[in-house]
């Protein structure tokens, strides 16, 4: 067992994917490195080697329990209980998973951050409580379920109620999951809204007009809820309308994930493969070098926050967005940016809208929007969790 008193720990339960959370661990981390900060990072199982995501010294753990909630949540609280013994320093513990485990057997102090209203998550049972229904609007619209499953459902509502009523702060990253906690389970929470770290090197030159070819990206897991078939039909709707024109474009899929093959095959279907590229999981530099080709940046997903975007804004990169990213909340009301009211359609019209603006310049002549900086993130959240 690690000896990790005087530590801070940051507890991500399930390391699988790099996405939003695993981000955001590493913002932590790279932050309390520079500050020479003891810190851990404790996870029950890390199958992606997030360490070969950071250029220093990642602590990491992996407790390793039986797979069942009540194994985890044991083999939690053991590890809380014997690497913080001084208990100097509460946990910060992410997702609604860990409220639920802290629900179930945990007594002590700890932190915890979401990065997702509980709306958007897929896996979790307990938006099929009765009385989950009642306080969340979103939750009424789900199909009916079985009884056994309601009972399910609301038993892990209780447990995730509990949890969050014993952390002694809750951080969010938008006003929506603030809101979402409210309604479910009667908790204030603060948003602290993440960023990225700017050292990108260059910014993206977004000229662009009609007579040249239209370089679009996108960068997600490729998953449903990351809507990149929308991103096909929409691109394919914009070839048919302009044929007699065709106005030169290429799009670059950046990204793996169980939808990969369904969403090759729909562009083969939609008769794009001679102008878009899949180009799975790349290297930062590839990544890079994918954003210095962009012209333009889209991301209709339905998601807690959105980091993709920003990353493309902060690189001068024109936006395309959906009001469902949470990301949205901090970028109406400027040129640089597009946000989707709808479905596929109204993703070709901002699309189209876009392409005036760049083809005009308009928005060459705007200021774009100021973006959030990750090391000020992290600092705020160790503020917050007094770590610092």
């Amino acid at each position: 067992m690690i000896q990790a008193e005087h530590k801070r720990v940051i507890f991500l339960p399930f390391i699988e994917a790099f996405g939003g959370s695993e981000r955001l661990v590493l913002d932590l981390s790279r932050f309390l490195h520079g500050e020479e900060i003891p810190h851990v990072l404790a996870c029950f199982r890390n199958t992606i080697d997030l360490q070969s995501y950071a250029d220093w010294p990642l602590p990491l753990h992996q407790i390793r329990p039986k797979r069942n909630s009540l194994s985890e949540a044991r083999s939690l609280r053991d590890f809380l209980k014997l690497n913080d013994r001084s208990r100097a320093e509460s946990p910060l513990l992410f997702d609604l998973k860990s409220a639920f485990y802290s629900g179930i057997l945990s007594d002590r102090s700890f932190f915890l951050h979401l990065t997702d209203p509980p709306s958007l998550l897929p896996s979790d049972i307990s938006k099929y409580a009765g009385s989950a229904r009642r306080q969340l609007p979103e939750f009424g619209t789900l199909p009916k379920t079985t009884i056994t499953r309601g009972l399910r459902g609301e038993l892990v509502h209780r447990f995730n109620q509990r949890g969050m009523r014993r952390a002694s702060k809750i951080i969010v990253m938008t006003d929506k999951i603030r809101n979402e906690l409210r309604h479910l389970y009667g908790v204030d929470s603060l948003v602290v809204r993440p960023g990225v770290s700017s050292k990108n090197g260059f910014a993206c030159d977004p000229r662009w007009t009609s007579s040249d070819s239209l370089r679009i990206l996108s960068v997600s897991r490729l998953e449903p809820s990351k809507r990149i078939d929308w991103i096909l039909h929409a691109m394919a709707a914009i070839k048919s309308k302009y044929s007699t024109i065709q106005p030169g474009w290429r799009l670059e899929i950046v990204g793996e994930g169980p939808a990969g093959e369904s969403l090759k095959k729909l562009a083969t279907e939609l008769g794009l493969l001679d102008r878009t590229s899949f180009l799975g999981h790349v290297s930062n530099d590839e990544l890079a070098s994918a954003y210095s080709r962009a012209s333009l940046f889209l991301m209709p997903a339905a998601q807690g926050y959105g980091l993709p975007a920003l990353e493309a804004l902060d690189r001068k990169i024109p936006t395309v967005v959906h009001k469902d990213s949470g990301v949205s909340e901090i970028l109406r009301g400027n040129p640089w940016v597009e946000i989707v009211d709808g479905d596929s359609e109204d993703l070709t019209k901002a699309i189209e809208i876009m392409m005036d603006r760049l083809n005009s310049k308009n928005v060459l002549t705007s200021a774009a929007p100021s973006i959030p900086k990750s090391s000020v993130w992290a600092q705020t959240v160790c503020s917050v969790c007094e770590w610092v």
